[in-house]
């Protein structure tokens, strides 16, 4: 039983990122992403998750979390399926990562937080 614990324990440690290090906004860098912008925050202990295109909302008030690696948003809107990212990496502000649906890789850069 410890070494199940210890295994689980190194897989979570293995992510590269938190639910912390992803809070903010993210805009896409280059043309390969399917946000071109998005926001993740924790209000009211609900992980809520918002999109923009072309500066419009895009994809309001879904739910997210990070699980095994993987940014997962689940839209509000049942016509809408999951979406899976797994996290590559997040380094100086650049947040990479992998789309299995169309075999994408994508960098969003953090958005300064001016307040």
């Amino acid at each position: 039983m410890l070494w199940s614990a210890l295994g689980a324990a190194r897989a979570t440690a293995g992510c590269p990122v938190t639910e912390h290090d992803l809070l903010g906004a993210w805009n896409v860098q280059g043309k390969a992403g399917f946000f071109e912008a998005f926001e993740l925050e924790v209000a009211s202990g609900t992980h809520v998750f918002d999109s923009w295109l072309h500066q419009r909302p895009d994809l309001s008030q879904a739910n997210w979390k990070l699980e095994h690696c993987q940014l997962i948003v689940e839209p509000r809107d049942g016509d809408i399926g999951t979406f899976r990212f797994k996290i590559l990496g997040l380094t100086n502000g650049r947040l990479r990562l992998y789309d299995a649906s169309t075999r994408t890789e994508s960098v969003y850069v953090r958005v300064p937080d001016n307040s």
